[in-house]
């Protein structure tokens, strides 16, 4: 049986059409009014990097502020560079951030940071927002990043990630980083624009954006994509047994359908997301019939979120959203003797929050917020087809509240003191409290020092402690506690020269209770259960040089090691991450830009994967007139063979990744 993964379908369908309302109201409003320019946002590329450092981050405490005032590292990838880069997805931008990695099993993209990344976990340490809106289900703490993420990088204005523990503002599941995706409003786009992609795997996209900022008080957005890929054939040497050759053919095919808007009326903003991704599984996880056709999964996501922003008569700044969301996750297994099991995950949930920023006390930034989220419906329920038999049919609602105090104390104008406090109860664990500190020291406008500390946490999901397949591969542990984590760092940033900087960052974090999937000798069954301490030390380094004729370098070099209490080596934790992203001007309008990306090797389950180094090219043509702008998307230029580690889902020990890839896009402002 699938050892992931009900009814419940009324309320997502009730969800999904409040949420198509929703869409269709911003597409009436677009048509309705009449635009006024707004200047464009590749507006970036004129930027020197003095500039750039200079613009506001708001995920590190909730609201904007400087990088250099940010109580944490914050790496951010601007629009500009998440075009010219033709990255596909947001796994893709992030793995070219300092200390970041990621895996694929072919079916979901995983994250790693500084080097903690336990494959099957489905990111549940990493906190996913939109907007600063949260965006990890409630059922699994999935933060979905890949092709499954419930948003298209074309969407994406501004990426913000965000190293180390944050549950001191935003609660459960911030403990190694935040990845913040800061949305295009409807006036960095002042029009529509249409993009057609082909590539390989005999993919194809179609993507339309449209927006227009009406005037100071109005704006709307609205995103659209459909994608299909028949995926490659895929040979797996595990399989190659006299009974199978090996080859999985016409297995690995992908599609999905995605939809955003954002509705901006004065102080009101209304926004509204549905996605829907199917993936069929070629690498038979779960022990499923290998070659066969009909495993596969289905991920949808649906959120609507009402959110009002002003300024008190006394200058306060109070903010407050009201949101739904939902998750519904089918799994169907195609087993030897026709036997086809089917595995669902529904979650649904709705909640609030409210923010008070105090900017009125000398020297003080006060932000005080309350938050609670009732997740009425967690549901998992695990059967067979044919003959009918239940194996899991489980509900457990929960509900959860924090409140959080934030302090950012300019102790005078070289000091900064930012000081956080968070308090969270979860209905079925006892309340946690996860503090924040971080000092700042800027002797000059040249040269950054922070010293931080913090911990954060996170409580076992419903799917970690309640599922349970019959006792075939998986079973239940009620009694799993909360996760925590302790981590302290000190960075430095000194800027080096006109359009230069360079940073290093050293950090140690340390885990309690770590949440992880084992077997049990008694009795041969996966379960997840506490381990004793896990403990992650490294440094990085970071450098990055832009010059005014468009010529732009960045890139990072990582040195990391995890290990177990019994001094044990943490899997899939590489020790050495390099990266180097690059752009270029060329001739008559068109321009270059590339990254290599290498790793060194990672212990698996049972063995070590080799290390590897990859470089991908994006060259892009010049906007012509009437005929749009062209851009060819080379992966995996080399065609280096490498690796993934697995979970023990898959008889394999490591599962081979793409090799070259290409991707032809045709953009047409209309």
């Amino acid at each position: 049986m699938a050892s992931r993964e009900v009814p419940g379908r009324l309320s997502w369908v009730h969800l999904r059409i409040k949420c198509s309302c929703a869409l269709i109201m911003l597409c009436f409003s677009a048509s309705a009014r009449a635009g006024v320019p707004l200047v464009d946002a590749s507006e970036l590329v004129q930027m020197s990097l003095d500039d750039l450092l200079r613009v506001e981050v708001q995920s590190a405490s909730r609201y904007a502020q400087p990088l250099a005032d940010s109580p944490a590292s914050v790496t951010v990838i601007d629009q500009e560079e998440l075009r010219r880069q033709s990255y596909r997805n947001l796994a893709e931008a992030l793995s070219s951030m300092p200390g970041v990695y990621v895996s694929n099993d072919r079916n979901y993209s995983y994250l790693g940071v500084r080097g903690f990344n336990r494959p099957g976990d489905y990111n549940s340490r990493i906190l996913l927002l939109t907007d600063g809106a949260r965006r990890n289900d409630p059922l699994y703490d999935q933060a979905h990043i890949g092709n499954e993420s419930p948003i298209e990088i074309d969407w994406v204005k501004r990426l913000e990630f965000v190293s180390g523990p944050a549950s001191a503002v935003y609660g459960a599941n911030a403990l190694f980083g935040i990845a913040n995706a800061v949305m295009l409003d409807g006036g960095d786009v002042n029009g529509t624009r249409l993009s057609v992609d082909a590539g390989s795997g005999r993919s194809r996209r179609l993507g339309l954006v449209a927006g227009q900022r009406v005037d100071s008080e109005h704006d709307w957005f609205v995103g659209l994509a459909a994608y299909d890929a028949r995926g490659r054939d895929l040979y797996f040497g595990e399989f190659d047994d006299g009974t199978h050759d090996g080859w999985a053919r016409g297995l690995d095919g992908e599609q999905y359908q995605k939809a955003y808007g954002k509705l901006r009326l004065g102080n009101w903003r209304l926004t509204a997301n549905l996605s829907s991704r199917d993936k069929n599984l070629p690498n038979a996880p779960f022990q499923t019939a290998f070659g066969e056709p009909g495993t596969r999964t289905l991920d949808q996501h649906a959120l609507i979120e009402l959110a009002y922003d002003s300024l008190l008569a006394n200058d306060w700044q109070q903010q407050f959203r009201l949101f739904s969301g939902a998750y519904r996750y089918d799994g169907d297994y195609r087993y030897a003797g026709s036997l086809d099991n089917r595995d669902q995950g529904r979650a649904n949930w709705v909640g609030s929050d409210y923010r008070l920023t105090v900017t009125t006390l000398p020297a003080h930034k006060l932000v005080l917020g309350i938050e609670t989220q009732w997740n009425t419906q967690l549901a998992q329920r695990n059967f067979d087809l044919s003959p009918a038999t239940t194996y899991l049919d489980s509900h457990r609602p929960s509900q959860t509240y924090g409140v959080f105090l934030q302090d950012e104390w300019r102790l005078s104008a070289q000091w900064l003191l930012n000081l956080g406090w968070r308090y969270d109860k979860h209905s079925d664990f006892s309340a946690i409290a996860s503090p924040r500190a971080a000092l700042i020291y800027q002797p000059t406008q040249d040269l950054t020092l922070k010293a931080m500390a913090g911990s954060a946490y996170r409580a076992p999901n419903a799917y970690e402690r309640f599922y349970d397949d019959g006792g075939v591969l998986q079973k239940a542990n009620p009694a799993l506690l909360p996760e925590r984590i302790r981590s302290t760092e000190l960075a430095a940033d000194f800027r080096l020269g006109q359009g230069g900087r360079f940073g290093v960052s050293v950090y140690s974090n340390k885990m309690r209770d770590m949440i992880d999937q084992v077997l049990d000798p008694a009795d041969g069954l996966s379960v997840f259960s506490n381990q004793s301490e896990v403990q992650a030390r490294g440094i990085e380094l970071n450098a990055e040089k832009r010059w005014t004729n468009g010529y732009r370098l960045r890139g990072s070099i990582s040195r990391q090691r995890s290990r177990m209490a019994d001094g044990s080596e943490l899997g899939n934790s590489p020790h050495l991450l390099g990266k180097l992203i690059f752009g270029l001007p060329l001739t008559a309008g068109w321009s270059a830009a590339g990254e290599w990306q290498g790793m060194s090797d990672r212990r698996s389950l049972t063995a070590r994967v080799p290390g590897f180094g990859v470089l991908n090219l994006a060259l892009t043509s010049a906007r012509l007139a009437g005929m749009g702008e062209f851009t060819l998307g080379l992966y995996n230029l080399g065609n280096r063979r490498y690796s993934d580690p697995t979970s023990s889902a898959f008889a394999q020990d490591a599962l081979i990744q793409d090799g070259r890839q290409l991707r032809l896009r045709w953009t047409l402002s209309l």
